[in-house]
C-alpha cells in the first residue's frame, strides 16, 4: 500500500488533497492514525501528524478516538 509522495510538504498539496490522502487510508483500513499514514506513504511522524491535523480539523465532529486501539474512527452515524 506504500505510495511515496515525492517532496511532501504542507505547501506541496492543497488542503483538499491532503485530506483525501488521509481519507484514502481510512477507507482501506477502516481507521486512521499517524502510524498508518507513515506506513502507507513512507512519511515522517511530523508529516503524518500534519496530515492528521488537517483531517481531524475537517471532520472533528464526526470522529471518535479509540483509546485502547490508538486510532480514529468515524462515528457510526456518519460517513466521509
Amino acid at each position: 500500500m506504500k505510495k511515496n509522495i515525492p517532496h511532501f510538504s504542507e505547501k506541496s498539496l492543497n488542503l483538499e488533497d491532503r485530506i483525501a490522502l488521509v481519507n484514502s487510508v481510512y477507507q482501506k483500513l477502516g481507521f486512521v492514525n499517524r502510524k498508518s499514514l507513515m506506513q502507507a506513504y513512507d512519511l515522517s511522524q511530523i508529516e503524518a501528524g500534519s496530515l492528521m491535523r488537517d483531517f481531524i480539523h475537517a471532520h472533528a465532529k464526526n470522529l471518535e478516538w479509540d483509546l485502547q486501539k490508538g486510532h480514529y474512527k468515524i462515528k457510526d452515524q456518519y460517513s466521509i
